[in-house]
């Protein structure tokens, strides 16, 4: 999407609501709406670990993205602003066993500070394990004054070279629980990933998209293709919101506020639940979408609107009625949205 139109659409409709008496409520139930999409920014991840790890390929494979033309600058302690087919991620690697690797850290944390870091360890090198703990605990202190402790992913990397089945593979993870448990680092429970079998994927991006600022969650859902589940949760709060908006628009006494507020703000919605699918904002999007709508659903939308616009021209219990059927439309189309894009 080009010129990020969300924030456009979002700007101006709080710009309408400001014209609209007796609706300081709806711009409470904007501020979920603003935090994952007027303020969201991509996500922030540092690697720590030796050379050769998998760190760069373990990325490309929680993307799901075909190869680049430019490879990643892995080892080089670095920010790499990652944009490749929609996904969007600031990526540090930092190599412990590097001697420059604690000035590049602290110079790289001058510019962004991580929102989470990964911990990488290789199975078939385990007697660095206490190295690089230790080179870790001496890193990650090192934050800017008032940022909280950072939360550290520990990830046992090529987890397809562990044994011969799921049992071997769990048996090494836990071993690495308790070395780290044992080194007193303060850390997740450890994660068994491999980046060509895709063992773990799945979970590490829930729990990447879990661990994660609001601002961050849209794009890292986005761009973790894995994160089925975490995209559902995003793309239902989304809906709920609005939703809330709708309710309270339908309250407001006043003819045709709906179709100013309540039009913008669905295509808003829909808008940022195909964004969050990875799709772009264009006709053929939307022409396939309202095709996926049919006749009868296309015509129950038209229907909703004058229905909500002919109750409210009934004192009393007409704005009740409009509140409803306002609510219930935009439930129903942000489900059909959902259904549509983030399920397929």
């Amino acid at each position: 999407m080009c010129g990020r139109p969300k924030e456009v659409a979002l700007d101006q409709l709080v710009r309408v609501l400001d014209q609209v008496p007796l609706v300081s409520s709806i711009k409470n139930d904007l501020g979920g709406l603003r935090s994952l999409l007027l303020n969201r920014r991509e996500p922030r991840i540092a690697a720590l670990g030796p050379r050769g790890s998998g760190r760069s390929s373990l990325l490309r494979a929680l993307i799901e993205r075909r190869p680049i033309r430019e490879p990643l600058h892995s080892d080089h302690g670095e920010w790499v602003h990652f944009e490749h087919e929609g996904a969007k991620v600031h990526w540090l690697e930092i190599d412990v066993f590097d001697d420059s690797a604690r000035s590049q850290w602290k110079g790289e944390l001058e510019k962004e500070v991580p929102d989470l870091v990964f911990l990488t360890f290789e199975p078939n090198n385990l007697d660095d394990l206490k190295r690089i703990v230790d080179r870790a605990k001496s890193l990650l202190p090192d934050l800017p004054e008032g940022v909280s402790a950072l939360r550290v992913l520990p990830l046992l990397t090529h987890a397809d070279l562990i044994g011969h089945g799921v049992a071997d593979i769990e048996s090494a993870r836990a071993g690495l629980e308790a070395k780290l448990r044992d080194a007193g680092l303060h850390a997740d429970p450890p994660r068994a990933v491999s980046a060509i079998s895709g063992h773990g994927l799945d979970g590490l991006s829930e729990a990447i998209v879990l661990a994660l600022p609001e601002v961050a969650r849209l794009e890292a859902a986005r761009a973790l293709t894995r994160a089925t589940e975490a995209r559902l949760r995003i793309g239902n709060e989304i809906v709920q919101a609005c939703t809330a908006v709708s309710v309270t628009v339908g309250l407001t006494p006043i003819p045709f506020s709906d179709m100013v507020v309540l039009g913008p703000l669905q295509a808003m919605m829909v808008s940022a639940l195909a964004y969050l699918s990875g799709r772009g904002w264009d006709k053929k999007t939307v022409a396939e979408w309202v095709g996926s709508l049919g006749v009868v659903g296309g015509l129950g939308m038209g229907l909703r609107f004058s229905a909500q616009t002919i109750a409210k021209l009934v004192p009393g219990a007409g704005n009740v009625v409009s509140a409803g059927v306002a609510g219930a439309g935009t439930t129903a189309m942000g489900q059909s949205a959902i259904k549509y894009f983030l399920r397929g």
